[in-house]
């Protein structure tokens, strides 16, 4: 109820400021040389960018991948535009009506990015059952009871209220090694690794956190893969 209440201010905060924000823009268009549907357009462009550079932020934090630089520059400028339009509305009027006239672009771009943090927040990428149940997996091993010279034989044993047979034990095999679950960032750390992978090298665990920005476990499956391949 809560979220739901903050999302609805938050979003008809956005409206009012967007409009307040767009109208100063278009006085100022329209003041210095444009008309027609030109003066229109020019201000939603700028609004535009700062959708578009924000929408990209939004799909990198839910694909838990780096973010495009062009995205934050873009956001950037867009910034910087409408703050801009909104000061030199205010300007004629002294540096007191310029603070009023660009409060609005900034309460736009607060409520705005506001409102991306929520949705980021609550953006969970889609869990790895398979990954997951390998982290969880307990491995017990029962002794085996020796009954004779050379040989020895496992005692029956109920796991789970289930009755597993005895079964004669041979010579052991190697236990296989598992290989991490598949990872849609696998290939995507190959990329970005692979000249250090090319010489033996792994990155290590905090590395990859801070430029994949994922957790520690995924990292921890992250590094295994990537030492595979440089030892493969």
């Amino acid at each position: 109820m809560i979220r739901i209440a903050t999302t609805i201010v938050v979003v008809l905060l956005a409206a009012v400021a967007a409009v307040v924000s767009y109208r100063h823009a278009f006085e100022v268009v329209a003041a210095n040389g444009e008309s027609g549907l030109t003066a229109y357009l020019v201000p939603l462009t700028i609004d535009g960018a700062i959708f578009a550079s924000s929408m990209v932020l939004l799909d990198a934090a839910r694909r838990r991948l780096p973010v495009p630089a062009l995205a934050r520059w873009t956001l950037a400028l867009g910034i910087l535009a409408t703050l801009a339009a909104n000061v030199a509305h205010g300007w004629a009027h002294g540096p007191v009506g310029a603070i009023v006239a660009a409060w609005p672009a900034v309460a736009l771009v607060l409520s705005y990015e506001l409102l991306m943090g929520m949705i980021r927040r609550g953006a969970a990428p889609a869990p790895i059952e398979v990954a997951e149940r390998l982290d969880e997996t307990v491995v017990e091993q029962v002794p085996a009871a020796p009954i004779g010279p050379g040989t020895a034989r496992r005692e029956p044993v109920s796991i789970c209220g289930a009755f597993v047979p005895a079964v004669s034990l041979t010579p052991p095999a190697k236990t296989p090694v598992l290989a991490p679950a598949p990872d849609e960032l696998f290939p995507v750390a190959a990329a970005r690794y692979g000249d250090q992978l090319a010489e033996g090298k792994v990155p290590a665990i905090s590395r990859i956190k801070r430029e994949l920005k994922v957790g520690q476990p995924r990292a921890a499956r992250i590094r295994t893969y990537l030492d595979q391949l440089a030892t493969s």
